[in-house]
């Protein structure tokens, strides 16, 4: 039994077809890197990764904000779901639907995920890992947290030196026997101690972060 010579040829060119005909247009790594350097729009493409069919824009935005600020959708503030609608309205879903990434239709408010949308399931992937890996990291909003629990503090220490104060001068009872001076060493002792917890918090996060680098 003979073989033609050009059977090799056509098989690799029947190859080479179904190739291309598989991703007729990648994705250039740059675009990939761009359209992912920012965490909303990894959270949007999140979201839409299981989901083949048509998704209102109002869900995915109330679902990514409920990740940002790590809590539920039903505990979001409307500022929080209005600053996260109007930046995808206006910006990141413009990019995808670019790409063809996603179909958007700006006038119904909905989005659909498109195939071509395959093509960052692998860096979105190994960016979620990345995340995962540097989860001992101090969060942004663990160090907002800490920094407005240690301001209701200072608040609270002026609160009761004010009130220490004014109950001195009014001559109320069991503080009018306390002399000025005694009183300003309450007060000082109080600054000085909300002072020296809040320093010693502040170098345990720089130093767990200096750790986990």
């Amino acid at each position: 039994m003979s073989v033609s010579p050009d059977a090799p040829e056509s098989s690799g060119d029947i190859d080479l077809q179904s190739n291309d005909s598989a991703d007729p247009n990648p994705l250039l790594k740059d675009t990939i890197f761009h359209l992912l350097q920012v965490e909303r729009r990894r959270l949007t493409l999140q979201y839409l990764q299981d989901r083949t069919d048509t998704v209102p824009m109002r869900d995915l935005a109330e679902q990514v904000a409920a990740w940002e600020n790590e809590t539920t959708v039903e505990q979001l503030s409307s500022t929080e779901r209005q600053r996260t609608y109007i930046a995808l309205y206006q910006t990141h879903l413009q990019k995808f639907d670019t790409e063809g990434i996603i179909e958007y239709d700006k006038d119904r408010g909905t989005i659909r995920r498109t195939s071509r949308a395959d093509q960052l399931d692998p860096y979105l992937s190994e960016t979620v890992q990345q995340c995962s890996d540097s989860s001992s990291e101090t969060s942004p909003s663990e160090k907002r947290s800490s920094n407005r629990r240690w301001e209701r503090y200072y608040l609270g220490g002026s609160l009761f030196s004010t009130s220490l104060l004014g109950a001195k001068l009014l001559h109320l009872p069991l503080i009018s026997h306390l002399t000025s001076r005694l009183i300003l060493s309450i007060v000082l002792l109080i600054f000085s101690l909300i002072a020296a917890g809040h320093y010693y918090t502040r170098s345990t996060l720089v130093e767990s972060d200096s750790a986990a680098e």
